[in-house]
């Protein structure tokens, strides 16, 4: 009578403990480990533009609204404000605004600086005085040569592309906004634009 017992109580209690579960039920560790490889491979998160001084995080690349921008030592990022409704970008200083004159016409700025090492990465629009530049005010003009794109493992090429112009609007991050469009201007002011958008809009016409 001692071996059915012994064959039963051991079958009885396996499917409870852990590892014995795992390899039973791939299921369950199908759902609990595919998470991680997709969030791995999601270039999205670990891509940042930094300070090129200290390397100190400033925002994703994805708040990168245009690349054709000018600014005080050539070619400038637009980028929007941060993901949290956040009125400055992280790790800066925003200094007190100024009225400037820029080539898009009277502007008041505010210079930001890193907050790290100090470093001067650009500008904030805090108003405009053309109703067409309107569309600025809340977002940052960050110079290119003061910041660098940078991810924990971002690929090369993506720099390429991007710094270069090179087939830039086959990907959806990539369309630039076009401030000589009115319509883009619109959507802009009243917080609607997106590349997708613009995309189809150019493709339509």
């Amino acid at each position: 009578s001692m071996p059915s017992p012994t064959s039963t109580f051991p079958f009885y209690l396996l499917p409870s403990l852990p590892f014995r579960r795992r390899n039973s039920s791939t299921t369950t560790s199908t759902a609990s480990t595919s998470p991680h490889p997709t969030s791995f491979f999601n270039p999205s998160p670990t891509s940042h533009l930094r300070c090129t001084k200290c390397l100190a995080d400033l925002l994703p690349t994805s708040s990168i609204i245009s690349k054709s921008f000018t600014g005080r030592h050539g070619r400038a990022y637009l980028v929007g404000p941060p993901p949290s409704h956040h009125p400055h970008l992280p790790n800066t200083h925003t200094h007190k605004p100024v009225s400037r004159q820029l080539v898009t016409g009277q502007h008041t700025v505010s210079d930001i600086s890193c907050a790290t090492c100090g470093s001067i990465l650009g500008w904030k629009y805090v108003d405009a005085k053309e109703d067409s530049q309107k569309y600025k005010i809340g977002k940052f003009i960050l110079e290119s040569k003061r910041v660098v794109r940078g991810g924990e493992w971002e690929r090369e090429w993506a720099d390429v592309d991007v710094d270069e112009g090179f087939g830039g609007a086959g990907r959806d991050e990539e369309v630039e906004f076009d401030s000589q469009d009115e319509e883009e201007c619109e959507d802009m002011f009243s917080g609607v634009w997106s590349g997708e958008g613009a995309k189809r809009r150019r493709e339509g016409r």
